[in-house]
C-alpha cells in the first residue's frame, strides 16, 4: 500500500523500471507511478473521483506498524497498541478502528507455534519464565504440564480436584485432563 498526498494506493502491477498503483476506491480510476524502491514518484497520479482523506494514512502508518511489532517480537498485545498510539496524531483519531479491531490485528500476525516433524514441542516452550522446566512428560500420545515446585505445592494440598474435557482441547489432541490443589483456601492448577 501507499499513501500519496491524502489518497491510499494499492500494487497494481510490478516491472523492473516502476511500480503501478491503483487508488483503494475500486470505483476511482486514479493510478501512480514510482519508483521500484517507492522512494519516488515517477509521474504525477491521474485524477481522482473523490476527494482525498488525509486522516486515513496515519490510519495506514499504525496498522503497518502494529503489523510488523506484532510479527517481530513476543510483546503483549495491548502492550503494543499502547506504544504504537503513543506517536498517534489526535486529529486523526475519529478514523482509527475499534480497539478490538486492532488488537485482533496483532493476534493474526503472529506466528502460529506448531510442533516439529516428530511432534515435540519446540525448546522455548518447555520452560517457564522463571527458567524452570515445564514440561513433565511427552511422548506421543500425551504431554504433562507442571514444575516441580508446582509438584510440591500440589503434594502439600489435602484435597485435589480433577477435570477432563474433550470440548475445548487442542486439535492434535483428544482429551485435556487438569489436576487443581485446595491451597490456601484457594483453588490452583
Amino acid at each position: 500500500m501507499l499513501g500519496y498526498e491524502g489518497y491510499i494506493y494499492t500494487l497494481e502491477r510490478k516491472t523492473d523500471v516502476k511500480m503501478i498503483f491503483r487508488c483503494q476506491n475500486r470505483d476511482c480510476k486514479g493510478r501512480c507511478h514510482t519508483s521500484p524502491s517507492m522512494d519516488t514518484v515517477l509521474s504525477e497520479p491521474t485524477e481522482h473521483c473523490h476527494a482525498p482523506n488525509l486522516g486515513k494514512i496515519p490510519v495506514l502508518d499504525i496498522k503497518n506498524k502494529i503489523k510488523s511489532r506484532a510479527a517481530d517480537s513476543e510483546e503483549q498485545s495491548s502492550t503494543i497498541l499502547h506504544s504504537v498510539l503513543r506517536s498517534f496524531p489526535l486529529d486523526s483519531a475519529g478514523q482509527l478502528p475499534k480497539t478490538d479491531t486492532l488488537l485482533r490485528t496483532i493476534r493474526r500476525q503472529r506466528q502460529a507455534i506448531s510442533v516439529n516433524a516428530d511432534n515435540r514441542l519446540p525448546d522455548h516452550l518447555k520452560q517457564t519464565d522463571r527458567g524452570e522446566n515445564f514440561v513433565l512428560h511427552e511422548d506421543n500420545k500425551m504431554i504433562i504440564f507442571t514444575t516441580t515446585s508446582n509438584l510440591s505445592i500440589l503434594e502439600a494440598c489435602k484435597h485435589w480436584f480433577a477435570d477432563g474435557t474433550f470440548k475445548v482441547c487442542p486439535k492434535d489432541f483428544y482429551q485435556m485432563f487438569t489436576l487443581h490443589g485446595l491451597f490456601k483456601s484457594q483453588v490452583i492448577p
